[in-house]
């Protein structure tokens, strides 16, 4: 039989690993540029976490604070037609409009 070793099969082990620290100004070109994809990397983490989030997580941390806010103007206002005018709010007041 042959060994593992021999057959490269084996997994290096973590422990024989060294990690070096950076040389001194090592990293991005452009800081700006890394700033942006960094926060574009954050938006989909963002976002992929409220996708697989529980129900009330993902209400409360994307509708209710505008539909509080639209509940709010709407006992301000009494409107005649109170569906109507929450749904125009909502629509006018949409923070993910862009």
């Amino acid at each position: 039989r042959i060994s593992p070793q021999l057959m490269g099969d084996e997994e290096p082990q973590t422990q024989d690993m060294v990690t070096e620290p950076p040389e001194p100004g090592a990293g991005l070109d452009d800081a700006d540029e890394g700033a942006q994809a960094q926060k574009a990397a954050m938006a989909t983490q963002n976002k992929m976490n409220l996708q697989t989030a529980p129900i009330r997580t993902y209400l409360d941390s994307t509708v209710v604070p505008i539909l509080l806010q639209g509940l709010s103007a709407l006992v301000k206002e009494r409107p005649a037609n109170p569906v109507e005018f929450l749904a125009a709010y909502l629509m006018q007041n949409n923070p993910q409009k862009a």
